[in-house]
């Protein structure tokens, strides 16, 4: 197995740009203001909750797809 698999590049690469955009989270200032939920003051809320939003797509449409879309291989017999 090598070292830099193409797999192996592009989850690096990957977990390289989420650490990026959590890390560009503490240090771009947010909107001044008066923020209207107390989340909406936590910095990587927003991020975790994308990420979690897209966890949640991607299994919730692996377990529509396996119980109710696909069919048996004998299905016409």
């Amino acid at each position: 197995m090598k070292l830099f698999s193409r797999k192996n590049t592009i989850w690096l690469s990957l977990t390289l740009l989420a650490v990026i955009a959590v890390a560009a989270g503490f240090f771009i200032p947010s909107e001044e203001g008066e923020q209207e939920f107390w989340w909406s003051h936590l910095y990587i809320f927003f991020a975790l909750l994308g990420f979690i939003g897209c966890v949640a797509i991607i299994y919730i449409a692996k377990w529509l797809g396996h119980y109710w879309l696909q069919r048996k291989e004998d299905y016409y017999d």
